[in-house]
């Protein structure tokens, strides 16, 4: 958990750490922005493999997401249920990408999807898309794609798509960004049939922001956040 938030925020802004001016003093160098990519790219790959080895066993609700995903600890908030992680830190929605970036949702939707033997899937990804740059448009047809995918190949799978959550400090700067493309998945969600959980609301402070006591970072949350996103999870399932 303390990997993923320390390492994984780094994507979000890599533009920022790639262009702070150099330092005199003897502290160590930071991390190329091509030294981060191969590191995100490699703990992808290796999430994958993992992913395709427990597939093997049966499960049947999967988490599916970003850092904030792969940091909700299923085995702690869902004791007894068949609850499978499959999200990867630093992960997109997997369009308008350069040919040598393999990520994305949309690039591992069998040994995350379909090779679960899932009933329902919790989606929740764009954060890192929004960190990057993309373009909401892109983001949308992706995210489109994703819920398509599953509808055409998959029926019978409940869909809940999550609302991205808000941010604070120096992710600020994306709420607007957030709450725009919130109104599109919740849209695109009423389009193929599948539930929208708006989690936002219940993270949110009356500035907009994500409320200070659930984030050490601005972006990863805590324990109490998961604690009520658990809750709408087994309000949903009927835990």
């Amino acid at each position: 958990m303390k990997f993923i938030s320390c390492i994984f925020g780094l994507l979000f802004v890599l533009h920022v750490s790639a262009a702070e001016p150099a330092t005199t003093t003897n502290a160590p160098a930071k991390p190329k922005a091509n030294d981060l990519m191969a590191m995100f790219r490699a703990h992808w790959d290796n999430r994958v493999r993992d992913f395709k080895e427990q597939d093997r066993h049966w499960k049947n609700v999967v988490m599916l997401g970003d850092s904030i995903t792969e940091g909700f600890d299923v085995n702690k908030f869902f004791p007894g249920h068949r609850v499978i992680n499959r999200g990867i830190g630093a992960d997109i929605i997997g369009v308008a990408l350069p040919p040598d970036d393999h990520r994305g949702i949309l690039r591992r939707m069998d040994n995350s999807v379909f090779d679960c033997d899932a009933s329902d899937v919790f989606l929740l990804i764009g954060i890192n898309d929004l960190g990057a740059g993309h373009k909401i448009s892109d983001m949308e047809k992706g995210y489109r794609e994703i819920l398509k995918k599953i509808h055409s190949g998959a029926p019978k799978i409940r869909v809940h798509v999550q609302s991205l959550f808000p941010t604070r400090d120096r992710y600020a700067k994306h709420n607007a960004a957030v709450l725009e493309f919130n109104e599109i998945i919740a849209k695109l969600a009423a389009k193929y049939g599948y539930d929208y959980i708006d989690l936002h609301k219940l993270l949110v402070d009356d500035k907009g922001e994500l409320k200070a006591e659930f984030t050490k970072d601005g972006l990863h949350i805590n324990a109490a956040a998961y604690a009520l996103w658990q809750a709408e999870v087994n309000k949903i399932m009927g835990w």
